[in-house]
């Protein structure tokens, strides 16, 4: 077996190492086991199988991707992302890079710059909206103490008629439980500065094709991983797996809700980040909708609508949307915060009669009738392998994010969108799993 040191010695090709039979997935006892293959665990698999490392990915959905889906069969083959869409900090995301190399495969383009803002049925041509949004998304990114962002928002910004709207648009997590130190730990890329794309083809897609080489095992759900001896074993639904290391990538979701059993459980500061930092909601409404409507817009087109929701907590309705995304008939609309949640627990049916009936309010009262062909409804908190959209700390836990990637007894380490710099997104998440692999190969793990 192949061991860290070895490998320095031999200078074992990667295509080498590829070529070799028993390796990965079909391996029964690897040294490392990566668990989850969402992007960290994609590219966490894919750098221990650079490095020479046998390795086994396994992923308790019957897919990979994670948060990052594009869906092609609930709308005849047009791609739909139930999660991750925005190519965020373009000039320095590598799917970015990948995309636009590959022009053949995928077509990589600028986020939109044309908005349409509607109060009621009055389509707004000036700035009310976006002076609030500039003035709130300041705030956030110039980062400061761990207080709620509702905190160091003037009383007089509150009481403007869109801050509804603008609260819905930002973030995934209502103002009042968002740190604001969170976001100066945040985008360390320029998140804000170096502009977003969009991939036509769908951001799943494009993932799934930037990690087309990378073994998994499906269907692999893990209950347990005891790490008490040497090496760590495994349980799952379809057996036990040793190795010398795992990679955890699951959602701090999923670990705060402990549906993996730690043996020996893991310290009482490792479960205060998982639940100082915990999984905002974002769900979207994707429909389909009839080409007189779409065919109103050149091009994807931002979406903003008013939003009354009368002091309530969190903004009651629809943040966001984008209309005409690709250039197709699918338009997505956007439901942040604690009233997501609430509507999802409702069921999807509830969730698309809520978008079409404040859609009536913008486009007149026979919108359904006139343009309404085919939707569909996140579900991400209540998908167990989730339990959420992405993370965010709680305020006066922003400082507890270090130690979610923090390995234990050299046997667990961790990654995942959480334990990113750039967390919250898939390029992140990518980062974070060459990170998490890097430290297993230089630690005494593999020894």
């Amino acid at each position: 077996m192949i061991n860290r040191r070895q490998f320095l010695k031999t200078s074992l090709s990667t295509l080498a190492f590829a070529s070799l039979p028993g390796i990965s997935f079909a391996q029964s006892n690897p040294d490392v086991v990566v668990i989850g293959a969402g992007s960290s665990g994609l590219a966490a698999t894919a750098e221990l199988i650079r490095r020479g490392i046998p390795v086994l990915c396994i992923e308790g959905m019957n897919r990979i991707g994670g948060r990052c889906y594009t869906d092609t069969t609930s709308f005849n083959g047009l791609p739909a992302d139930h999660g991750a869409h925005w190519l965020h900090a373009k000039k320095g995301n590598e799917l970015y890079k990948f995309g636009r190399e590959n022009k053949d495969k995928f077509k990589i383009y600028n986020e939109p710059s044309a908005s349409v803002v509607y109060d009621g049925k009055n389509k707004i041509k000036g700035n009310a909206f976006w002076n609030v949004y500039n003035k709130i998304k300041d705030i956030y990114s110039d980062g400061g103490s761990d207080v709620p962002l509702m905190d160091l928002i003037p009383d007089g910004l509150k009481k403007n008629t869109w801050f509804d709207t603008a609260h819905a648009a930002i973030n995934a997590r209502d103002f009042d439980n968002l740190s604001v130190a969170d976001d100066s730990l945040n985008y360390e890329d320029n998140y804000w500065e170096s502009g977003n794309a969009l991939c036509r083809e769908g951001y799943g897609t494009l993932l799934s094709y930037y990690r087309k080489d990378v073994p998994v095992k499906l269907n692999t759900i893990v209950s347990e991983i005891k790490w008490g001896g040497k090496g760590v074993q495994v349980a799952t639904n379809k057996g036990t797996i040793k190795a010398k290391a795992c990679i955890v990538t699951t959602s701090v979701g999923v670990l705060g809700a402990e549906k993996i059993k730690f043996s020996p459980k893991l310290s009482p500061r490792k479960y205060e980040a998982f639940d100082g930092i915990t999984m905002g909601t974002s769900n979207r409404v994707i429909m389909e909708l009839k080409k007189k409507f779409v065919g109103r817009f050149k091009k994807d087109t931002n979406f903003y609508s008013k939003i009354d929701s009368n002091g309530a907590k969190s903004p009651e309705g629809v943040g966001y949307g984008l209309l005409k995304m690709g250039g197709t008939n699918l338009c997505l609309f956007g439901l942040n915060g604690e009233f997501s949640r609430s509507l999802e627990n409702q069921g999807s049916q509830a969730m698309i009669d809520f978008v079409v009936n404040q859609l009536k309010s913008n486009f007149g009262s026979k919108f359904y009738d006139k343009y309404f062909v085919k939707a569909i409804a996140t579900g991400w908190n209540k998908n167990p392998f989730t339990l959420g959209a992405y993370s965010g700390a709680i305020p006066g836990k922003a400082g507890l994010r270090p130690r979610l990637k923090r390995p234990v007894g050299d046997r667990i380490f961790f990654a995942g969108e959480a334990t990113a710099g750039a967390y919250g997104t898939v390029h992140g998440a990518n980062r974070s799993g060459i990170r998490a692999a890097t430290d297993v190969f230089i630690s005494s793990a593999l020894d």
